[in-house]
C-alpha cells in the first residue's frame, strides 16, 4: 500500500466500531511474531492526564539518551502524531509499510474465524510492530479507553501508571467511580509496580485491592506533594529550550517524593499538571530503582522542553489565545481553575464545542461564567452537540453569546472582539481543538 491506500484501509475499518476484548489483538500480534513481547513498555491509564503524563515521561527519557516510542490517541492535526519516536511522528512511508504488514495479519485472523479487528486494534498492533522494528529502548503506551479490555492491555510492562480517574464514558465503563476504577485497574499485572495519581477514596480502595491480589507494589503520589511557585517566561537560551525565538511560558514548581525534593520549571501549564508531573517523577524514580540511568539534567531538560499540543497551550500572547482539549466535567473544572490562576486579562471570549454524550450542562455551567462573550461551534463528530442546541444551554448562564457554523469565521470573530489586553479561550472537544489549532496557526498575528 502507498500512504493514501494505508489511510483508506484504516478509515474503512472504522465501520467495525468498538468491539472490546484482547483476543483479536493477541492473534494479530501472534502472526507478527509478538513484537510487543520484545519491547520495554510503560502502560498508562486514567480518565484525564494520560497524554500529558505520557509526554512528560517520554521527554525525560529522551533527554536521558534513550530512544522512546510514544503511542497516544486521538491525534490533533495529523494521524501520524499517534505513533512517535523521540517526538518525531512516524514517517508516511513507514506507516504505509507497517499497515501493509499488519493488514496481512488481519486477513489471517479473519480466516481463523474471528470478527474483523477494529480500527484501534489495527493501529495498536501497527505501533507495537513499528517500535519493535525501530528497536526503541522504551515504548510509553497510553490506553485508548478504560484499561481492562483495551487492546493495549496485551503488554506486560515495566510499570503501570494510573492517572486521575473521574466520570467519563460511563455508558461503557460504568456509572460509578468504583466501576470506572475497576476498568482502569485492569492494566495492573502480576508483580508489576503501579504508580498511582491521588484518587478519590473509592477509586483508591479498588486499585489497592487489585494491586494486593496481583502482588504489585503500589506507589501512591500524595495530593499535597507539589507546590506552584510562580508563572514565568523562559527564554530560549535559559533552561535548554531551543525551539523558539520568543521563549515560552513555564510554571516554576516544587515537588517532594518519598526520596527527594525537586525544584523545576515545567512547560505544561495547569495546577493539575503539577500532580501529573509528580506522578512522572515517581515513575522515573522507579525506573532508576530498576537500574535505568536517568540523571537530574535529563529531568530538568525533559520538563522544560516537553510539549503536548492542545492542553492549556498558549498560541498567542497579545491577545492571549489559549486552547485546551478539556472535554469532560473534571477537565473543564481544572481548566477554569487554571485560567484564573495563571493568566491576567481584561475580557475573555470563549469558543466552545462539546460532544453530546458528555455532561454538557455541567460543563457549560462551570466554564461559561468566566467568559464575557461566548461563541458556540459544532465539533466535527457524529457525537457532537449542535452549536445552536449548545447555545440554548449557554444562554442560561451568559446572554452575550452566538452560534457560528464555520470554525474560521468563529475564530476571526473572536479576534475581532478582542483587544491586546483580552483573552480568547477555545475548549470543549479534542475534535474541535485540533481543527482550530490549524486555523490559529494559519492566521498568525
Amino acid at each position: 500500500m502507498n500512504y493514501d491506500e494505508a489511510m483508506n484501509y484504516i478509515r474503512n475499518t472504522a465501520k467495525f466500531g468498538s468491539n472490546y476484548g484482547l483476543e483479536r489483538t493477541e492473534k494479530i500480534l501472534e502472526i507478527l511474531d509478538n513484537p510487543h513481547k520484545n519491547i520495554k513498555c510503560i502502560h498508562i491509564a486514567g480518565t484525564n492526564g494520560k497524554g500529558s503524563t505520557t509526554a512528560m515521561l517520554c521527554s525525560i527519557l529522551k533527554e536521558a539518551g534513550y530512544s522512546v516510542g510514544m503511542y497516544t490517541s486521538p491525534y490533533l492535526e495529523e494521524f501520524e502524531e499517534r505513533i512517535q519516536i523521540n517526538n518525531n511522528n512516524i514517517a508516511k512511508e513507514d506507516l504505509s509499510n507497517i499497515i501493509t504488514e499488519v493488514s496481512y495479519a488481519v486477513d489471517g485472523v479473519i480466516k481463523q474465524g474471528y470478527d474483523h479487528p477494529t480500527e484501534f486494534e489495527i493501529i495498536t498492533c501497527a505501533a507495537f510492530l513499528y517500535f519493535y522494528k525501530m528497536r526503541v529502548d522504551f515504548a510509553v503506551v497510553e490506553v485508548g479507553l478504560g484499561g481492562r479490555l483495551d487492546s493495549t492491555n496485551v503488554i506486560t510492562p515495566l510499570m503501570s501508571i494510573i492517572t486521575s480517574i473521574s466520570y467519563d464514558h460511563m455508558q461503557i465503563l460504568g456509572d460509578t467511580l468504583e466501576k470506572i476504577a475497576l476498568e482502569k485497574a485492569g492494566i495492573i499485572k502480576e508483580n508489576v509496580p503501579v504508580i498511582l495519581y491521588p484518587q478519590e477514596k473509592e477509586c483508591e480502595l479498588v486499585i489497592e485491592n487489585i494491586g494486593k491480589s496481583k502482588k504489585s507494589n503500589l506507589i501512591k503520589v500524595l495530593k499535597e506533594c507539589g507546590i506552584y511557585v510562580k508563572m514565568r517566561e523562559v527564554s530560549p537560551i535559559n533552561m535548554y529550550y531551543d525551539d523558539s525565538d520568543t521563549g515560552i511560558y513555564a510554571q516554576q514548581i516544587t515537588i517532594e517524593t518519598a526520596n527527594r525534593r525537586y525544584n523545576l520549571n515545567l512547560a505544561l501549564l495547569g495546577e493539575h499538571q503539577i500532580l501529573n508531573c509528580a506522578t512522572v517523577l515517581n515513575a522515573v524514580e522507579e525506573l532508576i530503582h530498576q537500574g535505568f540511568v536517568i540523571n537530574d539534567k535529563a529531568i530538568q531538560k525533559g520538563l522544560i522542553k516537553v510539549r503536548w499540543k492542545g492542553r492549556l497551550e498558549v498560541m498567542n500572547k497579545k491577545p492571549l489565545i489559549v486552547i485546551d482539549g478539556a472535554h469532560n466535567i473534571d477537565g473543564i473544572k481544572k481548566l477554569k481553575d487554571s485560567i484564573e490562576l495563571y493568566f491576567k486579562y481584561k475580557k475573555l471570549v470563549l469558543i466552545i464545542g462539546v460532544l453530546a454524550d458528555k455532561q454538557v450542562k455541567k460543563m457549560v455551567e462551570t466554564i461559561a461564567p468566566i467568559a464575557d462573550r461566548i461563541i458556540t461551534v459544532t465539533p466535527h463528530s457524529e457525537r457532537a452537540e449542535i452549536a445552536e442546541e449548545l447555545l440554548n444551554i449557554v444562554k442560561e448562564y451568559n446572554n452575550n453569546c452566538e452560534a457560528i457554523v464555520d470554525y474560521e469565521e468563529a475564530y476571526l470573530k473572536a479576534v475581532k472582539y478582542s483587544s491586546a489586553e483580552d483573552a480568547i479561550l477555545l475548549c470543549g472537544s479534542l475534535y474541535m481543538i485540533g481543527d482550530m489549532r490549524k486555523i490559529i496557526t494559519k492566521n498568525k498575528f
